[in-house]
């Protein structure tokens, strides 16, 4: 008699072993170069503006144009990793960015610029969602939404590492040392990946037609199991054969999955319009550039708190009401934020680690780990690309329109105050899914209860 074992069910059984840590070390490396390579414009930002006298508005257009790339990158690559697997997208476009990144040093204007940090985005927008699905695929349910906040710490960690080394390499070389290094790495990882990161057993029993080579790395995911070369595989619950965007949208996800759009939207509008303009507004308020980096870094640090905290409070409680309450305490933060801006700087660093760091770095990674939660195996890839590809519409009109409003006079403390009103939308929105989708029931619960 043929011996059939279901992998998802298999691992959501198991105890995390060795392969699942390396992956999901390797998931988190792939983020901290992400991390690094889209936050250090942010950083460089004000150097730049002064070599090249450039005006806000433009300012805003450098600021964003990454995150145009981000949109198309999630939007058209990501669910290209249905057909050709996590490993070869991440490998891939890690590649590809971490060349674009080093390549920008070679601009002399702000076009050229432009469409470097634009090609960058287009790279980071491919690699990201398949490093979280493919974590996502080796993690057990029961604690999946603690690993993908947890591997988010290297996003945080990139980010905090562009700050050091922008704090380093800016006053003794320029911002082209800060890129040259961001690339360099990025292309030390990406070998990395091709030896130690292994392919997902959904992709290869499914799509990938390569029965040996998943009974292969799934002998290593539960090694104790002596499994036989008989063994047949099945993987991702509904066995996708075929994956398309239009599956989003079918099977009763259609309304989740405009709920999941619209909080990720909100998010990211703010996150990336702090993450772009933080160090350029503090200069404004009577920073020094050095104090100012030191603000911003430490703030990112809280993310790092965030994702120990939010994590486990997602498995326990469910996803639904720990990210809508979230978002209502991060519209708080944010009023508080204008508040305080004409505070001394040890005020304003503490006040970034709460603001930037807990709620709005903290909140990216809640909302990942969402959207993880709420799609099947074989669909977390494209679920989570095109929820992230979507959120970058607003990660692309959240800095622009600072930019656009400082333009006309608006304040550092008016832009916070603004920044509250997304914020509730996102509360309102998350709590809506809740109702509809499970009323906060745990990853867990779910489970149990035969709707996984």
């Amino acid at each position: 008699m043929e011996t059939i074992i279901d992998t998802d069910a298999t691992i959501n059984e198991r105890k995390i072993g060795p392969l699942q840590i390396v992956v999901a070390v390797l998931g988190a490396c792939a983020l901290f170069v992400e991390g690094f390579d889209t936050s250090a414009i942010g950083y460089i930002a004000p150097q730049i503006t002064r070599a090249w006298k450039v005006p806000s508005d433009t300012l805003g257009t450098i600021l964003t144009a990454d995150m145009v790339g981000l949109l198309i990158g999630y939007l058209f690559l990501s669910p290209f990793s249905a057909r050709f697997g996590h490993k070869r997208m991440v490998v891939a476009c890690t590649t590809f960015f971490g060349l674009m990144t080093f390549l920008t040093i070679t601009a002399s204007n702000v076009e050229t610029l432009i469409f470097f940090r634009f090609l960058t985005g287009i790279g980071v927008g491919g690699a990201m969602p398949s490093a979280v699905a493919l974590t996502g695929e080796y993690i057990p349910g029961r604690v999946r939404s603690t690993s993908v906040t947890l591997i988010y710490i290297g996003f945080s960690v990139g980010q905090i590492g562009a700050g050091v080394v922008s704090g380093l390499l800016l006053e003794v070389f320029s911002w082209r040392a800060v890129l040259a290094f961001g690339g360099i790495v990025t292309l030390l990882f990406a070998g990395l990946f091709v030896f130690a990161l292994p392919e997902s057993v959904e992709y290869l029993v499914n799509r990938g037609n390569d029965r040996a080579r998943a009974l292969r790395i799934f002998r290593r995911v539960a090694p104790e199991l002596a499994l036989a070369d008989s063994v047949r595989l099945v993987s991702g619950g509904q066995g996708m054969r075929k994956v398309a965007v239009r599956q989003l949208l079918e099977d009763g996800r259609a309304f989740g999955t405009i709920l999941v759009w619209t909080g990720m939207f909100m998010n990211l509008m703010i996150y990336f319009f702090m993450q772009k303009w933080l160090t350029s507004l503090l200069v404004m308020v009577g920073l020094s550039q050095q104090e100012a980096i030191l603000a911003t870094t430490v703030g990112l640090a809280g993310g790092i708190v965030a994702a120990f905290i939010l994590g486990p409070l997602m498995d326990r409680f469910g996803p639904y009401a720990v990210v809508s309450g979230l978002f209502a305490v991060s519209a708080l933060v944010c009023v508080a934020m204008g508040s305080v801006l004409s505070m001394p700087a040890s005020l304003l660093i503490t006040a970034m680690s709460l603001a930037v760091g807990f709620c709005l770095s903290g909140g990216q990674k809640a909302n990942n780990a969402l959207s993880v939660f709420f799609y099947p195996t074989a669909l977390r890839g494209t679920g989570l690309g095109w929820a992230l590809g979507v959120g970058r519409i607003g990660g692309v009109l959240g800095p622009y329109v600072a930019g656009v409003l400082l333009t006309q006079g608006w304040s550092p403390s008016g832009l916070f105050y603004l920044s509250a009103v997304p914020m509730m939308i996102g509360a309102v929105t998350i709590a809506l899914m809740g109702q509809s989708y499970g009323h906060g029931a745990t990853r867990r619960e779910l489970a149990q209860s035969g709707k996984m």
